[in-house]
């Protein structure tokens, strides 16, 4: 999933990341509430990129109202994580802006892959 292209405003509290342009189809991962409901248990890799905007960015990966990893950045600055997770069906995990709030195009994606 990736965001529309331009100055992207993350809405909140909480300031949950509504990833809006699916670079595939996955009925697991809810457009309204941001959040990717895990549909079967295993191991799972789970990568953030994101380019902040006019300000620095702060964004936590979430799992299950815990967080996983956080993310910093100046301005325009971009980083990424990419993290193995052990999950459970129906836990969910989602990307949830702490400060900044504003999140630039297309460069912000979200993967989640089932590791056979």
């Amino acid at each position: 999933m990736t965001l529309s292209s331009g100055s992207n405003t993350i809405s909140g509290p909480p300031y949950i990341v509504k990833y809006n342009q699916p670079l595939s189809m996955d009925i697991n991962y809810n457009v309204a509430t941001g959040k990717y409901k895990v549909p079967e248990t295993g191991t799972y890799l789970v990568s953030v990129t994101l380019m902040t905007g006019t300000v620095s960015g702060h964004a936590t990966l979430m799992k299950n109202g815990v967080y996983v990893w956080i993310y910093s950045g100046n301005q325009y600055d971009m980083a990424t994580q990419t993290v193995i997770m052990e999950l459970t069906k129906g836990q969910e995990i989602w990307v949830e802006m702490a400060n900044g709030h504003t999140l630039y195009g297309a460069y912000n994606t979200f993967t989640v892959v089932k590791q056979c």
